[in-house]
């Protein structure tokens, strides 16, 4: 349990191909979207993303009943193109952004939930009641 990244270029394109591939949290699906870490550092290009991640991966570590993808939308160039698929096919406004799908809607798409965008994905009160209803936080 806790997060598993995803490479970006072994997604399938439609969201049932990604939804198959994901970790399953009950009737949930966690994806947390990050950015592609700077070749210089080593780290993550965004520093929302820098500060966020710590803080998602040990609350779904301590956690341990709930999974997440971890899923890059990619370079600091790649994100900031107008045209990322990111972007345009899953609807990203910002990065990190972690998102509950529950289902798939009637075009095949995921349904989205709910949401945690750049500082609430900080915020270990607000993780728990992100995840609070798919099974008894601790």
């Amino acid at each position: 349990m806790g997060l598993h990244r995803v490479p970006v270029s072994s997604l399938p394109s439609s969201w049932q191909g990604i939804k198959d591939r994901l970790p399953q949290s009950g009737d949930s699906t966690y994806i947390f979207f990050v950015v592609d870490d700077d070749a210089s550092t080593g780290k993550p290009w965004c520093p929302d993303v820098r500060e966020a991640l710590p803080v998602v991966e040990k609350y779904f570590e301590k956690r341990g009943d709930l999974e997440v993808a971890v899923v890059s939308v990619g370079s600091r160039s790649v994100w900031k193109d107008p045209g990322n698929i990111w972007r345009t096919s899953w609807g990203l406004r910002a990065v990190p952004t972690l998102v509950k799908y529950t289902g798939t809607g009637a075009e095949g798409d995921g349904v989205v939930q709910s949401q945690l965008v750049e500082e609430e994905t900080k915020d270990e009160d607000k993780l728990r009641a992100f995840t609070q209803q798919d099974t008894s936080a601790p």
